[in-house]
């Protein structure tokens, strides 16, 4: 577990610094603001593949989903528990950016969510 979350966060930082690679004080603000954004959403979808790492332990664990996907539910299979990139708290359940949802689908299946800076929805898995 600990090595998974150890590349993880070498595959995340990798893609921060794509991201700001170039970046400059001479850059228009607009652009700057956009790349933060798009760091910030890199981050959004790294911490939604914590917590589906979480609930895929869960299952194997205990052959079915979970009933929700939060901190309580999942936290002794996801640590640290993932910051909301948006705004630095504890990602949680909700509809605003970098907020997640959780639904079941079957006993073993489910979808995991995570709202996007400009609006969209990534969902694994």
């Amino acid at each position: 577990m600990r090595h998974r979350a150890a590349i993880l966060l070498v595959i995340v930082l990798a893609g921060l610094l794509a991201l700001t690679a170039g970046c400059s004080s001479k850059k228009n603000p607009i652009e700057v603001g956009a790349n933060l954004d798009q760091a910030k959403d890199v981050a959004a979808k790294a911490g939604l593949l914590s917590i589906q790492m979480g609930v895929q332990s869960y299952v194997a664990t205990n052959g079915a989903v979970p009933s929700d996907a939060s901190q309580t539910t999942l936290g002794s299979l996801v640590s640290p528990w993932p910051s909301n990139p948006f705004t630095k708290a504890l990602m949680a359940p909700g509809a605003g950016v970098g907020d997640y949802s959780y639904a079941t689908t079957s006993t073993t299946g489910y979808k995991l969510s995570v709202k996007l800076s400009d609006g969209s929805v990534y969902s694994l898995p």
